[in-house]
């Protein structure tokens, strides 16, 4: 016999399906646009990480990616080659090399998304600032929450 649910249960469930669907819609758009670019989606990623954190090393985005470093390596060319970064030597530690975005490639790539822009921003238009700050909180939560669950997925042996 199945045991029934209550109503909070079924609202976590539709939450965390809501979830996943907002991860595969996310995907698409990401998918859309890398293919547009000439590159994959992971090396989008990265390029959102260098526009919005500034200059990394080769470890400190794969750390954040959860890829490897040679991947990294991989990544960095493509990246070079499509004119949307550039490697230079750390000059705070001349063995390090840091990943840049190139402004003119960073905005070429991002430009793809100002009608993503333009129609977030016209729904946020709907709801008072409580709520945008209530949902901030939310989605930060379910990431934090998505990134232990993945750390830990990646750390089992089983």
């Amino acid at each position: 016999m199945v045991a029934e649910q209550s109503e909070g249960e079924d609202l976590a469930l539709s939450l965390t399906h809501e979830l996943f669907d907002l991860g595969t819609a996310i995907d698409l758009i990401g998918n859309a646009a890398a293919t547009r670019l000439g590159i994959n989606q992971t090396d989008l990623i990265c390029l959102n990480l260098l526009v919005r954190y500034g200059p990394m090393s080769p470890g400190q985005i794969a750390a954040t990616l959860g890829v490897t470093t040679a991947a990294i390596s991989a990544m960095a060319s493509r990246l070079e080659s499509g004119g949307y970064a550039h490697r230079e030597i750390d000059p705070a530690d001349r063995r390090r090399v840091l990943l840049h975005a190139s402004p003119t490639g960073a905005s070429q790539a991002f430009n793809l998304f100002d009608h993503f822009y333009a129609a977030t921003a016209a729904l946020q238009e709907s709801s008072t600032e409580s709520e945008l700050r209530a949902l901030l909180t939310l989605l930060t939560r379910f990431r934090e929450v998505i990134q232990e669950q993945a750390a830990a997925i990646r750390s089992d042996d089983t």
